[in-house]
């Protein structure tokens, strides 16, 4: 089943597989067999364990139909040139038997795939977010309610947008292999146990039921947090975010700066006033913080600063074998859980600094 996505530049991997039978074990429960990626994040823990949960399938959505979040990643990773990804969901929906045709009918012209206007209008708002950003946020928002969409499966489509925008560039940055999700399709013995793995996979799915947060947030993002408060998708966020702020392979500083540039990037206004106060806290003044936002530096910035500041803005816009080489470079001068915290960070960063501006106006 071949795919124009096969046709987009990958490099080879830079970030080696390792074996932790703890977060295997953990990745295996929650998605019903071994993750293929989580192994090369092993290092990095919360991103590991981020990778198996944000995955709108396992309860995270009360209110949209599944099938259409199906064909949002789809949609958003085929926005944003992920190789990974898209060739996940292509094999996903294969695997629950739709036809081959039908696919590539959809991955070349979404407006003739024999969706519906209701599919139609979730695919435009999702593609908004991750192609415009905050920029387009209330004309993509007053269109999917004038479509018929409550504010409740709005919020959702702004989470599967964001957490696809995340793991997108979680598995473009390092080039994560892509070959053995391609070639499921295509493979005599998955063919034949086609309507296993099928089976297999929707066992896994459900639907979410309300959970509360299990105490306030009161970190950099948590507003956004609150404003989703009660889905459980408020809470797979909140479990990601806490450990991400409390994890140590890099300072909380460089985080929010990392943070701050992919905000400035956006334009996303509505994420700027919670990073500034967050910095301040930090000790970051407003001069510091106007030319690192200038001119992606400042004398105040330490080594590893120095190098992912850059980096966290060439992260928003992007050809994927060009970060990739991009990310290369920073091999050699960061440790292991370093780069791939980096990774991490900025790819989370992308993902809620698009969902923002879709959904806090309605908190």
């Amino acid at each position: 089943m071949m795919s124009t996505m096969n046709r987009v530049a990958w490099e080879s991997c830079i970030l080696e597989r390792r074996r932790d039978r703890s977060l295997e074990s953990y990745a295996r429960q929650r998605m019903g067999f071994p993750h293929p990626s989580v192994g090369y994040f092993v290092p990095v823990p919360w991103l590991a364990r981020a990778v198996a949960d944000l995955h709108p399938e396992l309860g995270l959505l009360m209110h949209l139909e599944q099938s259409l979040a199906d064909l949002i990643i789809l949609v958003v990773s085929q926005e944003n040139s992920c190789r990974f990804c898209y060739a996940a969901v292509r094999a996903l929906l294969w695997s629950q038997g739709m036809s081959r045709a039908r696919i590539e009918r959809m991955e070349q012209d979404l407006s003739r795939a024999d969706l519906s206007a209701r599919a139609l209008a979730a695919i435009a708002f999702a593609r908004s977010q991750s192609r415009s950003g905050p920029a387009a946020a209330a004309t993509a928002r007053a269109a999917a309610l004038a479509a018929g969409f409550s504010v409740e499966e709005l919020k959702e489509i702004a989470f599967i947008a964001a957490i696809t925008d995340f793991s997108n560039r979680a598995h473009t940055l390092p080039a994560i292999p892509v070959r053995p999700l391609e070639r499921i399709p295509e493979q005599l013995h998955t063919r034949l146990m086609r309507p296993l793995i099928g089976r297999i996979m929707t066992s896994r799915r459900s639907r979410g039921r309300p959970t509360p947060l299990p105490q306030p947030p009161s970190y950099p993002y948590g507003r956004l947090v609150k404003t989703c408060a009660g889905a459980p998708l408020a809470a797979a966020l909140d479990r990601t975010l806490r450990e991400m702020w409390d994890a140590s392979e890099l300072t909380r500083r460089c985080k929010l700066l990392m943070f701050a540039v992919v905000a400035r990037g956006l334009s996303c206004d509505a994420c700027a006033v919670d990073l500034h106060e967050a910095l301040r806290h930090e000790g970051v003044k407003d001069a510091m913080l106007t030319q690192v936002l200038t001119h992606l530096d400042a004398p105040e910035l330490d080594p590893v600063e120095r190098l992912l500041v850059p980096f966290a803005r060439e992260t928003i816009w992007y050809e994927p074998a060009a970060v990739q080489r991009r990310a290369r470079a920073l091999r050699d001068r960061l440790t292991d859980a370093q780069l791939i915290a980096a990774i991490g960070v900025t790819s989370l960063a992308n993902g809620l600094c698009r969902m923002g501006p879709m959904v806090l106006d309605h908190a």
